[in-house]
């Protein structure tokens, strides 16, 4: 049949099914940890890098897949357009951490109207009694792992493929973050969204360099590993 035409209602499929792809993790990665450990077990580990190992697994899944169909979107490394970034990227990072207990501060005093600024580190890291290798190794895995597909694969689609005003992909890309945290609860999930945003502004402030983020993400992580070993009073 001749001038035989198929009109599309919705983008590409592939552009449709990378998108759900870069926001799996939210849910995915929980489950894989539940899978391999147990309801019960999920949280419970004796070391860290056993908490973290369905969340590198779920990652490393959906990176090999994505990395396949478009691996010029989530496995491009740029050089930041402003090299002195990359010194400020740790400092990045532990604004990251003051901006996250902030938030938390502010939720406990709209919710009790009292003041608490004494924090603790999240369960996940000052549970476990002694730190090893694999456990750094597997925090770095997770924070490139997140990088790569929520921030970089993510931000590429919605601005390339979807060609979405700028403002709107960084939101999109925060609230995305954000809700990855989904997993340990509501009051995680609104402390991400001011560290989801800055990192997103300085994937793009760097032009686009995600090494920057993965540093400053990097930090962010390594820094909480450090201050939950120490000595309770």
């Amino acid at each position: 049949m001749e001038g035989f035409k198929i009109n599309y209602l919705i983008r590409p499929l592939d552009t449709v099914l990378l998108l759900m792809a870069s926001l799996y993790p939210v849910g995915f990665c929980a489950n894989v940890t539940v899978l391999l450990k147990g309801p019960r077990g999920f949280g419970r580990s004796q070391s860290l890098s056993g908490d973290l190992v369905g969340f590198v697994i779920g990652y490393a899944a959906i990176l090999a897949v994505v990395a396949l169909v478009r691996p010029q979107q989530v496995l491009a490394f740029h050089s930041p357009t402003f090299l002195p970034l990359l010194l400020l990227a740790p400092f990045v990072g532990i604004a990251c951490i003051l901006l996250e207990y902030l938030v938390g501060i502010l939720r406990l005093f709209l919710r009790t109207r009292k003041l608490v600024t004494r924090v603790a580190i999240h369960s996940s890291y000052s549970a476990v009694s002694r730190v090893a290798i694999t456990d750094i190794l597997s925090i770095l895995a997770l924070v490139i792992g997140e990088e790569l597909i929520l921030r970089q694969l993510l931000y590429n689609l919605l601005a390339t493929d979807f060609a979405l005003a700028l403002w709107i992909v960084i939101l999109l890309c925060t609230a995305a973050y954000a809700l990855n945290h989904l997993s340990f609860g509501i009051d995680s999930v609104i402390s991400k969204l001011p560290s989801g945003l800055l990192y997103v502004l300085l994937f793009y402030l760097s032009g686009l360099s995600i090494g920057i983020v993965i540093v400053a993400h990097a930090t962010q992580n390594l820094t909480l590993l450090a201050l939950s070993r120490r000595k309770r009073p």
